[in-house]
Order: structure tokens, then sequence, then C-alpha cells
């Protein structure tokens, strides 16, 4: 008779190594930082024994990059970007999530909205610079609009296309509980078409940071984009290259605080795909 206490500590032969979600995570971030470093170091390579104007070594966009983060130079170069990116992309967000909300529960609007979105969202939004310079000025308004204007469709079709989706079983007990549109809006169809907004507004604010760097580039006496502008007409690579990274950094930091907020946010909505792939 075999034993019950031998086949317990050994395991099967053919059974496959379990990996847990911890060591998947320390594995993706050594890859990671071995990536950057790698790539660091063939900037660094290539910067020394090729040297070149256009590609300056580590050390001097190091420094330069560290001098923007200066409080002085910060307010004056990175402070007035953050501030309309931050304007433009919250009406963009706002504007996109209402609008949207409101446009995919309401169908019959929808022969006569559709075109016009359709039209404007194939307008590039870098041509839409020439007319805001022309109806605001070379000013923060004008920038702001730009920024808005270019981050606010994935918002607003994302959001139309999460409405639509809705579980008709909740709209129906909206009804039988007598909801006004407004109720139904913002406490059925709304949550529901969450998931599909935070993927639309991943997308939107890395527009908004193109956009905003552009509408930097033409009539502007601050901000990122005149820094970048700016340094290289005076030739100064090391400059332009710390420019860059402190927006990629902006990108970087903005991104994960948004995937935070979007976990706390859908908290419900990954218990409740759990539960339905488990009863499925």
């Amino acid at each position: 008779m075999r034993s019950s206490s031998g086949s317990k500590g050994s395991p099967c032969p053919g059974a496959r190594r379990t990996v847990m979600p911890r060591d998947i995570r320390l594995r993706a971030l050594f890859w990671q930082t071995a990536t950057v470093l790698f790539l660091l170091a063939l900037w660094q390579w290539s910067a020394v024994t090729h040297p070149a104007p256009y590609l300056p070594p580590l050390k001097p966009v190091a420094l330069a990059y560290l001098s923007l983060l200066k409080p002085g130079n910060f307010m004056d170069t990175v402070f007035p970007s953050l501030s309309r990116l931050a304007i433009g992309f919250g009406l963009a967000v706002v504007l996109g999530t209402v609008l949207g909300t409101a446009l995919g529960y309401l169908r019959r609007l929808d022969p006569w909205i559709r075109p016009v979105l359709e039209y404007l969202r194939f307008v590039p939004t870098v041509a839409i610079l020439p007319a805001a310079l022309l109806l605001f000025g070379a000013t923060d308004t004008m920038r702001i609009f730009v920024i808005a204007f270019g981050s606010v469709f994935p918002v607003l079709l994302a959001a139309i296309d999460g409405a639509r989706r809705g579980n008709a079983l909740l709209l129906d007990v909206a009804r039988i509980l007598k909801f006004s549109l407004a109720e139904k809006l913002f406490r059925v169809v709304l949550p529901g078409a969450l998931p599909s907004i935070f993927a639309g507004v991943r997308i939107a604010l890395s527009i908004g940071l193109v956009m905003m760097v552009i509408s930097e580039l033409i009539a502007a006496n601050d901000g990122l984009g005149f820094y970048i502008l700016r340094n290289q007409r005076l030739f100064q690579t090391a400059n332009v290259y710390a420019g860059v990274l402190m927006l990629g950094t902006i990108g970087l930091i903005l991104t994960l605080g948004l995937l935070s907020i979007e976990k706390r946010v859908l908290a419900w909505h990954r218990g409740w795909r759990g539960l339905s792939d488990a009863r499925s």
C-alpha cells in the first residue's frame, strides 16, 4: 500500500513550476532596468568614440537636466507647460466624458452628431494651429485650446462606445425605479463606461503632451517647447536632449499617476470581471 505522506511532499515530475506575480514583477523590473542601462551605455560609448555635435556625452545632458529641476528654471520652463497641459487636458477629459456619455446613451442624436464628429476627428490637430493663432493670438488661451482640441476626441469616442455597451439589465432597473435622465447618466451609464473612458484618457494624454510641445514652438516665450527650440537654434544639444528627457519624465509620471487613479476607481470593475469569469 502506497504511503500518502510520501506523496504529499514530492512534486509531480510533469508539473510546471508556478511563478508568483511578485517574481514576474521583479523579473520585468530587472529587464527594464537592464535595457535602460544598456541604452545609456551605448549612448556614452557612441558619444566618446564618435564625437559629433548632435550627440553629446551623458554628463552635460545630465547636468542640463538637473538644472531644469532648480526652482528658478523649473518655474520659468517646466511649470508653464504643466499648467497649460493641466487645463487643456482637464477640459478635454471633462467635456469628452460628459458629452460622450450623453451621446452614447441618447442614440437618436447619432445621425445628427456622428458626421460632425467624424469630420472633426480626421482634421489634423496641427492644422488647427494657424486658425487658433488667428482667433486667440499668441496667448496661453490658444495653446490650451490646441491641447484640448487634440485630446478631446479619444475621450469622447471612448465614452460614446462605453455608454452604448452599457448593461441593459441595470438600465431596466433604473427605468423601474423611475430614475431621471441625469440619474441614469451619472449613476448607471457613466460608471459602466468608465473602463472605456480611462482607455481613451490614456491615449489622450500622449496626444496632449505632443500638442503642448507643438503649441509652444510658435510665438512662445516660455515652456519646454520654446526651451527645446531655442537651444536647438543655439546648437546647445545637451539642453535639447535635457528638454526631451524632461518631457519623457513628465509623461511617465503622469501615466503612472493615471494608472494609479484607474486602479482605485475601477477596483469594482476588476472584481466584477473576475466574478463573471469564474461563473463562466
